[in-house]
C-alpha cells in the first residue's frame, strides 16, 4: 500500500514538479554537482535512475555529447520528459524506459556512468540495487548519487530521530517557500511527513551510503557536500 500511495503521490505531482522542486536553486546546484563529479565526457553511456522530468539528464547533455537512458516508475513524470526530448530534438541522445530501480535488468558492463539524484532514498532495501548498479557499470565506470545526508532509520516514536528530521525539514520548508512559493511549500510539507513516517521515503546518511558501496565492491569512494548546504551531498564510487 505504501508503494502504491507513493506512486500516486508522484502522479499528482508530475504536472507541477518543474515549477515547484524544479525551481529551487539548491536542487539545481545538487544536480550540477552530480554532473561535475561524474566526469562525463563525449560518447559516454549514462543511466539516469529516476529521471523524472529530465532535469538531471538535460544537465548531462549540456555538459557533454553523451548518450542517456532514463528510467522512472512514474509514467506521468516520464511523459513530461519525453515531450522535452521531442521539443529539443534529442531523440538520438536520450531514450526513456518505464522501469523501477529495483528491477533494473540491463546487461553487465553496459554503462560508463550510473547516476541518480533524490531517487534511491525511495527504495527501502538498497543493498541489491547497489550491487546491480555495480554489475551494469563498465570496469572503471562511475556510480554517482546525490541525495539528502540524513538518517531516517529507527523507531518512528524515537524523539531524537524526530528532532533530527525536523531540524532538516525546517530549512527545506523555508527554502521551498523562498524559491518555489506556496506550491513548492505545500509539496515539501507533504513530503516532510512522508520522511518522518518512512512512508515511501527511506533516507540514509552518506556514511551508510559509503558502506553500501564498499560492500557492493566499489572503490575510490568520495563524498562532496554542496557548498553552503550541509544536508545535500554527492557520492561518487568507481567500479
Amino acid at each position: 500500500m505504501k508503494k502504491r500511495s507513493t506512486k500516486n503521490w508522484f502522479k499528482d505531482w508530475a504536472n507541477e514538479y518543474d515549477r515547484t522542486l524544479g525551481k529551487i536553486k539548491r536542487h539545481h546546484k545538487l544536480l550540477d554537482l552530480a554532473v561535475e563529479r561524474s566526469g562525463v565526457k563525449k560518447n559516454d553511456e549514462v543511466l539516469d535512475i529516476g529521471c523524472g522530468t529530465g532535469l538531471l539528464s538535460l544537465k548531462f547533455l549540456k555538459k557533454a555529447d553523451c548518450r542517456i537512458v532514463g528510467i522512472d516508475s512514474s509514467r506521468d513524470m516520464m511523459s513530461i520528459f519525453k515531450e522535452k526530448i521531442k521539443r529539443l530534438s534529442l531523440e538520438k541522445n536520450v531514450s526513456c524506459k518505464f522501469k523501477d530501480a529495483v528491477k533494473i535488468d540491463f546487461k553487465k558492463d553496459s554503462f560508463d556512468i550510473v547516476a541518480s539524484t533524490v531517487t534511491l532514498h525511495h527504495i527501502k532495501k538498497k543493498d541489491p540495487v547497489i550491487k546491480n548498479i555495480h554489475k551494469i557499470l563498465k570496469p572503471g565506470g562511475r556510480f554517482v548519487v546525490g541525495d539528502i545526508d540524513i538518517d531516517t532509520t529507527g523507531k518512528l516514536t524515537d524523539i531524537d530521530r524526530l528532532t533530527r528530521l525536523l531540524d532538516y525539514l525546517k530549512m527545506e520548508l523555508v527554502l521551498a517557500m523562498k524559491e518555489g512559493g506556496v506550491d513548492a511549500f505545500n509539496r515539501m510539507y507533504d513530503n516532510g511527513k512522508k520522511h518522518i513516517l518512512n512512508d515511501g521515503e527511506y533516507c540514509i546518511s552518506f556514511k551508510q551510503w559509503r558502506e553500501l558501496c564498499k560492500k557492493a565492491g566499489f572503490r575510490k569512494i568520495t563524498v562532496k557536500p554542496l557548498p553552503d548546504f550541509k544536508w545535500f551531498k554527492v557520492l561518487t564510487a568507481v567500479k
